[in-house]
Parts: structure tokens; sequence; C-alpha cells
């Protein structure tokens, strides 16, 4: 060999050999939706003046009407969120 020539060797006890292994796994799926329920109740009533005031003599008058509505209630409101996501597919792994 030349002086300025050289030649690397492997040591004695290293071996060729093929490695192989699997992927890993996938990643975690995604989160459910938001959810958001709303109740509501609405009590509407139309009311009409019957009462009529007459004035004899000019003096003053007073009419009145009285009007009462029932109670209202609303239901329970529910919702659910929507489902998480699907995982992502784990990795292809590494082949000899």
């Amino acid at each position: 060999m030349f002086e300025d020539q050289h030649v690397d060797l492997l040591p004695a006890r290293t071996t060729m050999q093929t490695i192989a292994g699997v992927g890993g796994a996938g990643g975690a799926g995604g989160a459910g939706g938001p959810a958001a329920a709303v109740s509501l109740a609405v009590n509407v009533s139309t009311i009409v003046q019957t009462a009529t005031a007459v004035s004899v003599l000019g003096g003053d008058a007073a009419a009145t009407n009285d009007a009462a509505t029932g109670a209202v209630t609303s239901g329970a409101a529910t919702a659910a969120g929507g489902d998480g996501g699907v995982g992502g597919d784990g990795g292809a792994g590494i082949t000899g």
C-alpha cells in the first residue's frame, strides 16, 4: 500500500444483520364536539279591555281591568357532544 492510502476495517466482533421492527402506535383520536342546550318557555296573553268609564256631570271617571296569566314551565334541556375523531394509523416500521 501507498503511504497516503488507508483502509478501515470492521472490528472482529461486528456482524452484518438485517433489522426489522413494527411501526409505532397510531395517534390519539380527536376530542368530541361541544354541546349546547336551551330550554325556553313563553307565555303570550292577549288581553282585551272590557271596562268602560262614564263621567256624569263632568266629574272624573275610572275604569279598571284585571288580567291574570297562568304559570309557564319549560322542559329539561339536554344535548350531547359530537363523537371523538378516529386515531391515526400506526407507523410503517423498519424493513431490512
